[in-house]
């Protein structure tokens, strides 16, 4: 989300040329949609960060270099619905609008 498409490509390759036996990356991700509307988000609507990426799907981002695989993807609505009447009308009327997290490993 703070980082471009290109960026995290890098990134992902640093990782598996030093660590060549393979891991596990856990990673924060937000929706398409939020980086026209950073405005809103919690994070960092009084901040000067911005969200210059987003994905529909953690698929996106294992697609970036060869040898990533999408283990899971989890949406903080899961936690957020058990909550608040809030989080279960977010969670029902905007289910990809939160931030997610996925689980990665080459």
């Amino acid at each position: 989300m703070y980082l471009t498409m290109e960026q995290i490509r890098t990134f992902l390759n640093v990782l598996k040329e030093n660590f060549p036996c393979g891991g596990t990356l856990i990673a924060e991700q937000n929706n398409k949609l939020m980086v026209k509307n950073e405005k809103f988000h919690d994070t960092v609507k009084n901040t000067n960060a911005h969200f210059v990426s987003g994905t529909d799907s953690g698929q996106e981002i294992a697609d970036l270099v060869k040898g990533f695989r999408l283990v899971e993807e989890h949406s903080f609505n899961e936690e957020m619905k058990k909550h608040s009447i809030r989080g279960k009308l977010f969670a029902l009327l905007l289910p990809k609008m939160n931030d997610r997290w996925a689980t990665f490993e080459w």
